[in-house]
């Protein structure tokens, strides 16, 4: 039983720390993005999908930034 113990201990200690979390301005920018959003009524009736030039839009932009990564200290995402 003891050896069980330790080496679940052993593994604890061996194991990488905890990613370090965004600094303060993005988590900042997100939660105003989503407050934005939540407060926003939602799109009814006719007005509920995406105009044909947002959806190429935000087509281009994800199918764009795939592969990309942003630097933590970056305000803008990829282009």
């Amino acid at each position: 039983m003891m050896a069980i113990l330790i080496a679940a201990a052993a593994t604890v200690a061996a194991s990488p720390p905890p990613p370090t979390p965004l600094p303060a301005l993005h988590r900042g920018e997100a939660r105003s993005v989503m407050d934005s959003q939540l407060a926003t009524p939602p799109r009814t009736g006719a007005d509920a999908g995406l105009d044909p030039d947002e959806a190429d839009a935000v087509y281009r932009r994800y199918i764009g930034s795939i592969g990309q990564t942003i630097a933590p200290d970056q305000g803008n995402g990829p282009r």
